[in-house]
């Protein structure tokens, strides 16, 4: 494999999640989320070469939202950027390849939005296959449960293995001050909750908040100037699936499986279940669960820690969920995790998706010390 550039996070800075911020437009938030940052690597906008941001002006309700953000990221006077209507955590993974071709040393990955000002459910069904499953007005609620159906008549899960899984998240979620959900559940009473769609409670999914979320990358030679302790890249990989539903195996996550084992050996590691800990993008437990089969983990074992942030289950702000998982695992692994820090995380996981029921994943793998020498 030819010799890649050492890149690592260096900043992460988010806004906690909440259901609504009615104070502020979706650009207004993202200022003192880019400021945060950048002040946490001690730069002006200036040291930084090249600027991503994600969002969707489909969810925030307006046209050109992604136009105003251009001035909170700094892109006076005229400076290298791109906008994508993904998750953050693709947004990263471009900044990356321009980092691998030289064409810049570091750079800022935004994500925001406000989906309280949209319609949620009606754009996201909108990636579907547009003449039949996207006319029948499915939401991502739906599909889940339809995956969560198949998994669990594959498998033989049942409700109170949900729900565990569910309560084990809500638990972590307490100790992140930034989650929409910070209030601890016990198994017993999730599996009272009503159904959301059967077979997913109420209780096993989240509310969809909105937040902005700002992180820095850096390439070797300027990483250890701007971050006394790098969280460096050591492999990635992404992989897509069939859009149409009923193209795919729903119970399993064959992109997930597929992404992980080539970011993997890219990181010089046998598989997920090396790592320390791992962030889950699963906006429900049997997502969480699948995701868990597809990358090799066991998700009772004390090893790996999973979602120690409490995942997506105690917040999902559309564009920025996956982007958070790179930054909790910066986070942990460079010491700012404070009273949720895995004892020791040398090395984790951060997983994203985008797309109904797992369709399009990425995976990463980090690690406190350089990959490449």
């Amino acid at each position: 494999m030819t010799k890649l550039r050492n890149v690592a996070i260096v900043g992460f800075a988010q806004l906690p999640i909440v259901a609504r911020d009615e104070h502020r437009m979706s650009s207004e938030m993202l200022y003192p989320a880019v400021r945060e940052a950048l002040a946490q690597v001690g730069v002006e906008r200036d040291a930084i070469d090249y600027q991503i941001s994600a969002s969707t002006d489909y969810m925030d309700g307006r046209p050109f939202g992604f136009v105003s953000a251009l001035d909170v990221m700094g892109s006076w006077p005229p400076r290298q950027d791109l906008h994508l209507e993904m998750d953050g955590t693709f947004a990263a993974y471009y900044a990356w390849i321009r980092m691998q071709a030289d064409e810049c040393d570091t750079a800022i990955v935004c994500g925001h939005g406000k989906t309280s000002e949209g319609e949620p459910d009606r754009v996201l069904g909108l990636q579907l296959d547009p003449y039949y499953q996207a006319a029948l007005g499915l939401d991502a609620t739906s599909t889940a449960a339809l995956q969560a159906s198949a998994y669990m008549a594959r498998t033989g899960a049942t409700d109170a293995d949900l729900a565990a899984i569910a309560a084990r998240n809500r638990s972590a979620g307490t100790k992140n001050p930034d989650a929409q959900v910070r209030e601890a559940a016990s198994a017993a009473g999730l599996q009272m909750s009503p159904w959301a769609v059967e077979p997913l409670r109420r209780g096993y999914v989240p509310p969809i908040g909105e937040s902005a979320t700002c992180l820095v990358l850096a390439a070797e030679g300027k990483a250890e100037k701007l971050c006394d302790k790098p969280v460096w890249i050591h492999g990635v990989d992404h992989r897509t699936e069939m859009q149409t539903l009923g193209a795919r195996d729903l119970s399993r996550s064959a992109s997930a499986r597929f992404a992980a084992g080539k970011a993997c050996a890219m990181a010089g590691i046998a598989g997920a279940s090396a790592v320390d800990l791992a962030e889950l993008h699963a906006t429900n437990p049997a997502a969480e669960l699948i995701l868990c089969e597809a990358l090799g983990l066991d998700p009772k074992a004390a090893k790996p820690a999973i979602n120690p942030s409490g995942g997506a289950i105690c917040g999902d702000p559309i564009m920025s969920t996956g982007l958070i998982r790179l930054g909790e695992v910066f986070r942990q692994l460079s010491g700012r995790a404070k009273d949720r820090a895995v004892a020791g995380a040398k090395k984790a996981i951060a997983h994203g998706t985008q797309g109904h029921a797992l369709q399009h994943n990425i995976v990463w793998v980090l690690g406190s010390e350089r990959r490449w020498s």
